[in-house]
């Protein structure tokens, strides 16, 4: 008789951070109810991954739900997969950290379900050749990638019914592909479409195999869909309709797969993910080109044709679009390397339990959710962001003071981010700050951390340009249950096109504007404006006197195309940052503009009552961190951080106007386009009028105060 092995595969996540609201939110909608309905099926074998982050969430929360899973288990309805435990995007790793928390999940699974796993769950499906090694040396077998990276390879898409093998350098490693057909009907078309997809792979051979495996979160979390699966009992009708083609549906577990045949062939994928990654990971312009042709080729129907040979970019280039994604995960390495430099110079320091503590921050720290941007959210979620920021954070000190020993205050000249230029690294244990500045970007502050509160002030993000922002205008508010989020054009909110602007410098803190005096605040506010000198992103000369906690940033250019020469002295005091601006007129002419430096401070939340900004002078109408407005005479303001506990107060030795606004993306989720809140801009405002050889000085104080 005519049958097929059918592969269903689960993975379940929440990432690192996110609020426990969310949780259990997606526990009740998603996760419980699923189990609760696979109970009752136990003649099924299905496959399912949940990652370290999530199952740390239901230790503490729902450990019944985890003796759930181990009961189906053991009754043979359940394999589960291995992966990188706190769900990292595994190239993004050294190999030592990919096989660590690899072993962690294999260790975490043999521990708590007597469960010895033999393949992994690969996150977001991004491979690269070298994976196989270090998958291997982990212990794994097998791995299930998307079918489109076999067909980058050259494969036709009914070849792709059984597993594959590959190697590097000798280290072998199945790899199983997904079928995207399936991926797109389950659960959104009934379940007889996908019995009916299978009927034509069915054949004699006892070998062949068609694998579906997706997300978790499609069966109940995503819009709908819990109406869908489990009111109108989507999974149920799914489950029955499989039980009642047993006879030629055979669905089997990787593990049993592998364990009954052998692969179908040798085969090197490429570097790869799923389709829809290789439009997310190329710049704004080119992801619209991208878009297009896709669109010009379906309407053609030629798409499934030319498909294997249309790439767009790989998961590595979320590290070039985004700085911020790129300096969290160069941040990320540095720790590493130097905890791996601790292990090399002391092998005994390894089994001490701060060693431990700090290999487990760091690698909470590497749950990719933050690192990047598609259909869902990620990157532009500052709550994860900072979730990365207080893990990598809280792994630094630890580091730092316990392992390395070094309570002193110091710089570092470090090309921490890769990019050829050095930055500076100023760490002070005794006051739990650490700052880093690019001299040769602007000498502006790309961190701002407080180690005694696991926060980074500048976890900012910029208003990037994306592909998807010329559909915000075409967006509905309401959407039809059950929609293909892949396919829908959903807005959160109307007018959301108001809101798609973008910046041309970084939001960071002392980013030195230099404006003419026509410039107003909407202009400032909208970015519609042009600098009048080259200041805000030049080299700057660099000095520094450690015993005296100074650092000297001097730079000659130009304002309104006249020589000019800029020295901002920084004195690192208890607590606080002082910087003394000097600049001097080095025109042959009289020159008038205002000089503002930028400070930006991530809160988190724009409305969030907790937070807020506050004057010596008096009261402020509206002082939530989304506010804006221009407070005309005053020389500080505050921005109060009740939830954490702390002030960040800035000065200046004399009055001036200081323009405040707030940062506002418009990005996209599984929920479709939404706005949302990235940082406070606090800009002090000084009308400078110089004549030739003239000079001003201007001084400003970043003070922290522990509440």
């Amino acid at each position: 008789m005519e049958s097929i092995n059918f592969l269903f595969g689960i993975h379940n996540h929440q990432p690192t951070g996110n609020f426990d609201f969310v949780f259990e939110s997606a526990f009740e909608d998603s996760y419980r109810p699923f189990i609760e309905v696979l109970e009752n099926f136990p003649e099924l074998s299905i496959t399912m991954h949940f990652s370290g982050c999530l199952l740390e969430w239901l230790e503490k929360h729902k450990p019944d739900y985890i003796d759930k899973i181990g009961k189906l288990v053991d009754r043979g309805n359940i394999e589960l997969l291995s992966g990188g435990f706190y769900e990292p995007v595994l190239p993004m790793l050294p190999d030592r950290d990919k096989i660590g928390q690899i072993e962690m999940m294999n260790e975490y699974l043999e521990d708590r379900f007597g469960y010895s796993p033999r393949g992994i769950w690969l996150t977001e499906r991004v491979w690269e050749p070298g994976l196989a090694k270090p998958i291997a040396q982990a212990g794994i077998k097998y791995v299930t990638v998307d079918d489109y990276h076999f067909l980058c390879a050259g494969k036709q898409q009914e070849e792709l019914d059984g597993a594959f093998i590959t190697e590097e350098q000798g280290y072998s490693l199945w790899i199983f592909p997904i079928n995207q057909n399936l991926r797109y009907a389950i659960p959104f078309e009934e379940p007889e479409t996908t019995v009916e997809y299978l009927r034509k792979f069915a054949s004699e051979r006892d070998d062949q195999c068609i694998v579906m495996a997706d997300d978790g979160e499609k069966f109940g979390v995503w819009p709908g869909t819990h109406k869908t699966v489990f009111e109108e009992e989507w999974l149920e009708r799914f489950f029955s309709t499989l039980q009642a083609n047993q006879d030629w549906i055979n669905t089997q577990t990787f593990k049993e797969y592998y364990e009954q045949n052998s692969p179908k062939d040798r085969i090197y994928l490429p570097t790869a993910s799923y389709f829809e990654m290789s439009e997310w990971t190329l710049p704004a312009e080119q992801g619209e080109k991208f878009d297009s042709y896709v669109e010009e080729l379906k309407e053609e129907e030629e798409f499934e044709e030319i498909k294997p040979f249309f790439r767009g970019g790989t998961w590595r280039n979320f590290l070039n679009i985004y700085d911020e994604s790129n300096w969290m995960q160069k941040k990320y390495l540095d720790l590493s390397d130097r905890l791996k430099k601790i292990k090399a110079n002391n092998s005994e320091v390894a089994g001490t339990e701060e060693f431990k503590q700090a290999q487990q921050h760091l690698w909470r720290g590497t749950c990719n959710c933050a690192y990047w941007h598609g259909l869902f959210g990620g990157l532009y979620l500052p709550h994860l962001r900072h979730a990365i920021y207080s893990e990598l954070l809280k792994a630094e000190k630890i580091i730092l003071t316990k392992l390395e020993q070094n309570e002193e205050f110091r710089f570092q000249q470090k090309d921490l981010d890769r990019d050829g230029k050095e930055e500076i690294l100023i760490d002070d244990p005794q006051e739990n700050l650490h700052y880093a500045i690019r001299p040769k970007e602007g000498g502006y502050l790309e961190e701002f951390s407080l180690w005694d509160k696991s926060y980074n002030i500048l976890n900012t993000l910029n208003r990037y340009k994306e592909s998807y922002h010329k559909k915000v205008s075409q967006a509905k508010t309401e959407s039809q249950e059950g929609e293909n989020p892949h396919e829908m054009v959903k807005a959160k909110e109307e007018g959301l096109e108001k809101f798609l602007r973008y910046d041309e410098h970084p939001r960071k803190m002392f980013i030195d504007h230099i404006l003419s005096k026509s410039v107003n605040f909407d202009q400032l506010k909208l970015g519609k404006y042009n600098e009048a000198a080259d200041f805000i992103e030049g080299e700057y000369e660099v000095q520094f006197n450690e015993n005296k906690r100074k650092l000297v940033l001097k730079r000659k250019g130009w304002v309104n195309w006249q020589k000019f020469k800029i020295t901002k002295e920084m004195h690192f005091g208890k607590s606080e940052l002082n910087v003394k601006y000097k600049l001097v007129n080095e025109g042959e002419n009289y020159n008038s503009f205002q000089f503002g430096p930028e400070f930006n401070f991530s809160m988190l939340g724009g409305d969030a009552p907790d937070r807020y900004f506050q004057i010596d002078s008096g009261e402020l109408s509206n002082n939530s961190m989304d506010s804006a407005g221009v407070l005309e005479r005053t020389n500080s303001i505050s921005v109060i951080n009740e939830f954490d506990q702390f002030q960040i107060k800035i000065s200046s030795n004399q009055e001036t106007k200081i323009a405040r606004f707030p940062i506002e993306t418009v990005s996209l989720s599984e929920g479709g386009f939404e706005r949302g809140y990235q940082s406070s801009v606090v800009i002090p405002l000084t009308q400078v009028n110089l004549k030739s050889g003239g000079e001003k000085i201007l001084e400003y104080k970043l003070e922290v105060i522990r509440l």
